[in-house]
């Protein structure tokens, strides 16, 4: 009983820490991708940037529509 106890908390420690490890990754990559942005749009601040990217997201989010829509239409 002990042991199956001690291999559920194994578990759970493991998955906490996949948990963690996830999130570093997610954090380096919104920061890799912020550095990209401000580098290729030369952007000094993270205001501009910010306002930069509201004004692009209808037209980013517009083209994953029509993207979603042209494979759904491609499977068919």
């Amino acid at each position: 009983m002990t042991n199956k106890i001690e291999k559920i908390l194994t578990i759970e420690q493991q998955i906490e820490k996949l948990k963690e490890r996830q999130k570093k990754i997610e954090e380096q990559m919104h920061i890799s991708i912020g550095r990209e942005v401000l580098k290729l749009w030369n952007v000094e601040s993270e205001e501009e940037a910010i306002k930069w990217i509201q004004k692009m997201a209808p037209q980013v989010n517009g083209m994953k529509s029509v993207a979603s829509e042209e494979v759904s239409a491609n499977e068919i």
